[in-house]
């Protein structure tokens, strides 16, 4: 079962959230996910988060996938211009890479190469609506295609969203599932009250939503996203319960398994964002019941 019928099949799926490597030793970055394979339904790998320079997201997928693992590939505005992303596309669909997250991207001037220049030739909604005219069989500049593309697209949430904000993100959205986003991830998710909030008004357009979760390792985590990560916000209950706990890993795999139960209720899956706790993904899954 791909992931398109996954997602129609609403059931509750879970996606761990892989950083492809800096260089080329494949060996690690694949050992490290060899604990999740066969309990989780996708890896998603990320395009060049943070600006930090690692191999393609495509060529990571395209790895995984020949390793026996379902893959969700990104494509963002920040580092290619219009031509670039379609040409990019054009490969993926060939490499046999049929899922597809479509991301703004982060600025490289954060990441370990400043002096790089962002390009943003193209927002996010004129990315999804070049997909929708690849789907088509024709380019942006509206010249045909020899052969079309299909690619399950996917988007972001910004599930942190309350009052006129989240009225905002709401018509973003529905504008994003007219341009053919099929399902969405939201940024990280800590407080199950503000979420359900949330997914009262975003249920409704009917799409599949699967809630982001990064796993908090300590309390000087938690706060440093407090600090730095923009639509996040963690209750200070949680990093008390960090702070405090004897068992730091402990904790956190517990933290982690109650918002996942917590969830089950409220949306269709969870994007697990490990930070490198790939191995202790299965001890969560079996902590919240999956």
């Amino acid at each position: 079962m791909g992931w398109r019928e996954r997602l129609k099949s609403g059931s509750f799926l879970t996606i761990v959230e892989a950083l492809p490597p800096k260089g080329v030793d494949v060996k690690r970055f694949e050992e490290q996910l060899i604990p999740v394979k066969g309990r989780v339904e996708a890896i998603s790998v990320p395009s060049l988060q943070g600006g930090i320079m690692r191999m393609s997201s495509w060529a990571a997928c395209r790895y995984l996938l020949d390793k026996g693992y379902e893959t969700i590939c990104e494509i963002s505005c920040a580092h290619q211009n219009r031509v670039a992303i379609q040409a990019e596309l054009l490969g993926a669909h060939l490499l046999g890479l049929e899922n597809v997250m479509a991301a703004v991207g982060d600025d490289p001037k954060l990441g370990d190469h400043p002096e790089t220049k962002a390009v943003f030739d193209i927002d996010l909604l004129e990315l999804l609506e070049a997909i929708k005219k690849l789907h088509r069989g024709y380019d942006m500049s509206g010249g045909d295609l020899e052969g079309a593309p299909r690619f399950c697209v996917g988007a972001r949430l910004d599930a942190s969203a309350q009052g006129h904000v989240l009225d905002l993100e709401m018509k973003e959205m529905e504008q994003k599932i007219r341009l053919g986003v099929e399902f969405f991830i939201t940024t990280s998710v800590y407080d199950l009250a503000q979420f359900e909030a949330f997914m009262q008004k975003a249920r409704s357009f009917g799409v599949p939503i699967i809630a982001g979760l990064m796993v908090l390792k300590s309390a000087g985590m938690a706060r440093y996203i407090n600090k730095h990560i923009e639509g996040v916000m963690i209750p200070e209950g949680i990093i008390e319960q960090l702070m405090k706990a004897p068992d730091k890993i402990a904790a956190s795999i517990d933290i982690a398994a109650e918002l996942i139960t917590g969830e089950r209720a409220l949306c269709q899956g969870v994007n697990i964002v490990s930070m490198g706790w790939e191995d202790k993904v299965p001890r969560l899954l079996d902590a919240a019941g999956l």
